[in-house]
């Protein structure tokens, strides 16, 4: 994101992890916690146009979701680790509910249930997949 031009914030209660992503990142970094309104206004979050809540935690997630929505920011995005609070997620108005948990399972079961495939792509919100097979059959070599 920052290779193609746009501002980041980073916001982490970590010490160690903020003098380490401050030092390797071309970001501001704002040590402090996410789901503090004073924290959020220090990194401007009114004039972000795009929020991104990824911690673990997903109840820290949930509550700044709900802290920056007050900003009228374009986009919400939230990672979420445990599946049944999805719907919880999305009734609160974010735009985005990501977990990289059910992603990762997705994957694993199309690789488990498909073993010839060499290799799998989603595209998009998992609407569409490419695939990579080997075709051995020489019928169908170079056919459409």
């Amino acid at each position: 994101m920052v290779s193609v031009g746009n501002d980041v914030t980073l916001i982490e209660n970590n010490l160690d992890l903020c003098s380490n992503a401050a030092s390797e990142l071309d970001a501001m970094v704002i040590c402090g916690n996410g789901t503090d309104i004073k924290t959020l206004k220090e990194a401007n979050i009114a004039d972000a146009d795009v929020f991104v809540a990824a911690t673990g935690n997903d109840e820290a997630n949930l509550l700044s979701c709900i802290l920056v929505k007050d900003y009228k920011i374009p986009k919400v995005i939230a990672r979420v680790s445990n599946p049944d609070h999805d719907d919880a997620f999305r009734k609160v108005g974010i735009d985005v509910v990501v977990s990289p948990e059910l992603t990762a399972a997705g994957y694993l079961e199309k690789l488990i249930t498909r073993p010839k495939i060499a290799d799998l792509i989603v595209i998009g919100k998992g609407n569409a997949e490419l695939l990579d097979i080997s075709v051995n059959n020489k019928k169908v070599i170079g056919k459409k």
